[in-house]
């Protein structure tokens, strides 16, 4: 089991108004999750995740799953427009320069968190990740194969992107 480190003071998010139906996995761009946490934190920065797990597999949990982590933003997903009211956010923190792979350490605890979360809450049924949410708009997790990882770590969740199809038109 990962260590999980809670934070004693939760990251920006907001009431949340729909049933948690998914993840979407992320990449925060960062030097390492304390970093990224200490950017979220700063008051001109409206984003934030459910969950960031550092390289050596540590898991910071950041906002409550009752609550919406504001990780998705303009987006469309499986329930449609804005995954954040539906999704929960799972971040590795990672540069996202295309060069830098995700650690065995961050799959391992992902694939934990994953399971545990699908245990706690029974409605979630799709997993995805920003880029496959926002195209054009997103492109990470960049250094991580989506599909490998499912394939090897996700049993019941259906892989949801781009190719449903499903347009953004506001």
């Amino acid at each position: 089991m990962p260590t999980i480190i809670p934070l004693t003071k939760e990251l920006k998010s907001s009431k949340r108004k729909k049933p948690i139906t998914g993840i979407i996995m992320h990449s925060t761009a960062g030097a390492s999750a304390l970093s990224s946490i200490a950017w979220l934190r700063k008051a001109t920065v409206l984003a934030s995740y459910h969950y960031i797990i550092e390289r050596d597999g540590t898991i910071f949990k950041c906002v409550a799953t009752s609550r919406s982590a504001w990780h998705a933003g303009r987006s469309v997903g499986w329930m449609g427009k804005l995954c954040n009211g539906y999704t929960i956010g799972i971040a590795f923190a990672n540069w996202n320069d295309g060069q830098e792979q995700v650690t065995k350490a961050q799959e391992e605890s992902a694939a934990w968190l994953i399971k545990e979360l699908q245990k706690a809450i029974s409605t979630i049924t799709y997993i995805s990740t920003h880029r496959l949410v926002s195209p054009g708009r997103k492109n990470d997790p960049r250094g991580w194969s989506f599909t490998s990882f499912c394939r090897n770590h996700v049993r019941g969740l259906v892989m949801w992107g781009a190719f449903q199809k499903v347009g953004w038109d506001g």
